[in-house]
This record gives structure tokens, C-alpha cells and sequence, in this order.
């Protein structure tokens, strides 16, 4: 996954795969105890987000407003980078100095997005 929307510009440091496979051979695919969730964390490292071969993406944050905005972004980025790719032609990706510049604003990025979430969830 790379990023190819400015709100997901997190994206640009890279988006490393767990494979529970090679630490737990065939499962559930579940993390269910703590040799597994130090194995996943290496592999997330310093970055915002992993994809889950077969699972999912795991997203974290300092703050819990800044993990759901990873979250939100970096699910709406996998739809605009397959809709590109199905396009066919070259998929113009955000540079990483674009990504890292997005980054350097992303605590003021994300107050406002994390307001209109609450005001949804909440039904007002």
C-alpha cells in the first residue's frame, strides 16, 4: 500500500505485512497472546500502520483521535489506490516529501476530522 490521497500521507514511511503464519504457523489468524502481539509489533516498528495478510490493518497512534484518523484515512487511501490501479495506467503516488510535509501538520490535521466523527457516532 502506498499513499496516493494527502490525508493518508502517513502512508509514506511504508506499510509493512505481518504474516502470522511465521510465527504461528496455520491459525485462526488471531492475535491471542503476547509472543504473537511482540511479533506484530516488530513488524509495525515506527510505522502507522500494518496490513494483516488475510486479517486486516492494525493502526496506532499516541492518541486515541490520532490512531482513528490513521484508521479512517488509510481505509479510504485502499480504495482509491485499487479504483487507480483498476484504471490501468501509472498511479501517480504521493512523493515522500509530500507525506512527510503532511506529517509534520497532522496533530492540527486531525482535530477537526475527529469532531465531525464524534458529532456522527453520537447522532447529532
Amino acid at each position: 500500500m502506498r499513499a496516493v490521497y494527502h490525508m493518508s500521507g502517513f502512508l509514506h514511511a511504508g506499510v509493512p505485512v505481518y504474516e502470522i503464519r511465521n510465527d504461528a504457523g496455520l491459525s485462526d489468524m488471531l492475535i491471542r497472546n503476547v509472543e504473537l502481539g511482540d511479533a506484530l509489533a516488530r513488524v509495525v516498528g515506527d510505522k502507522a500502520v500494518a496490513l494483516l495478510r488475510g486479517h486486516g490493518n492494525v493502526v496506532v497512534g499516541s492518541t486515541i483521535p490520532l490512531a482513528v484518523y490513521r484508521a479512517m484515512y488509510t481505509e479510504t487511501n485502499a480504495r482509491l489506490q485499487m479504483d487507480a490501479l483498476s484504471l490501468g495506467g501509472p498511479v501517480a503516488y504521493l512523493d515522500p516529501e509530500e507525506g512527510r510535509k503532511h506529517d509534520s501538520l497532522i496533530t492540527t490535521q486531525v482535530r477537526r476530522p475527529w469532531e465531525l466523527w464524534k458529532k456522527k457516532v453520537m447522532g447529532k
